[in-house]
């Protein structure tokens, strides 16, 4: 046993790398007990284990190199509690922020799952679908580039952990009175879906969306490749004599977030609608 270690003697002690020490230096957090001025060597003594470990568990439960000189700088239990409180408090956030990230990223695996295995694309079904309550734009999209600066407008104003990434929150209004002209290539409203909120974010606008029988269909291809989609689904409606109540939806559900391959690029289109007969 020895009173004097060398710098890689000292960090294997703590299990730490010379490296770490060498930085701890640097910074003024962790200075050796004496260094040879000739060769340059630090030299650590043995009586600094203890404050090199708390340097150690400090680090461990995520105190900055700041937190960790205000901690050790004139300690006293008052001090040292007040410190730790603080940094409980910060970790008591992050576990909800994660908790929240781990409800958020389950979603998405689930949603990603279903809709792998969906119904054939360009097939008709009827669906009950619950209120939904959306975010949109205010002003239909006409170009890409208005398409662009929307989405990120809409998704700047959730304040979520990854909102959009593989769900089926994005998508477009098409007025009901564009269903009733068929006028398939109309401008649209761009919206989010809105989850979770305790009070609505100021300067949005909102439209809620009844539930209701809406009937659907998917197809592959960009948002303005709807036309043959969105005619054959008023022509289904024709045929059965169901008339829209209100505006279609059509919503993202695979983008590049997800595929690259352009196949895999999908929409779905959503009408509500009632029977012309009651």
């Amino acid at each position: 046993m020895k009173e004097r270690l060398k710098i890689s003697e000292m960090a294997k002690l703590r299990n730490l790398t010379s490296e770490t020490l060498r930085h701890y230096d640097r910074v003024g957090l962790f200075k050796p007990e004496y260094v040879d001025r000739s060769s340059g060597y630090r030299y650590y003594s043995i009586y600094q284990y203890e404050v090199l470990g708390t340097i150690k568990e400090l680090r461990e439960i995520g105190m900055s190199i700041e937190d960790i000189h205000d901690y050790l700088e004139e300690r006293n239990l008052r001090k040292s509690l007040s410190i730790l409180e603080r940094k409980h408090e910060e970790l008591l956030e992050k576990l909800s922020e994660l908790q929240q990230l781990e409800v958020n990223v389950r979603e998405k695996i689930e949603f990603m799952r279903v809709i792998s295995r969906s119904n054939p694309l360009n097939e008709i079904e009827h669906k009950r679908i619950p209120e939904r309550k959306l975010i949109t734009k205010s002003g239909a999209i006409h170009t890409f580039l208005e398409l662009c600066y929307g989405v990120i407008e809409l998704e700047n104003t959730l304040q979520e952990i990854a909102p959009i990434v593989g769900t089926n929150r994005l998508g477009v209004l098409i007025d009901q009175e564009h269903l009733t002209q068929r006028n398939v290539q109309a401008p649209s409203v761009l919206f989010v879906t809105a989850r979770g909120m305790t009070e609505p974010y100021s300067d949005c606008e909102y439209v809620t969306i009844s539930g209701g029988e809406f009937v659907c269909s998917r197809y592959a291809g960009e948002l303005w490749d709807r036309a043959e989609c969105l005619t054959n689904l008023l022509n289904y409606m024709d045929s059965h004599q169901y008339m829209a109540v209100g505006p279609a939806l059509q919503i993202a559900h695979t983008d590049i977030s997800v595929t690259d391959v352009p196949s895999e690029i999908t929409f779905e289109i959503q009408i509500p609608v009632a029977n012309q007969k009651h």
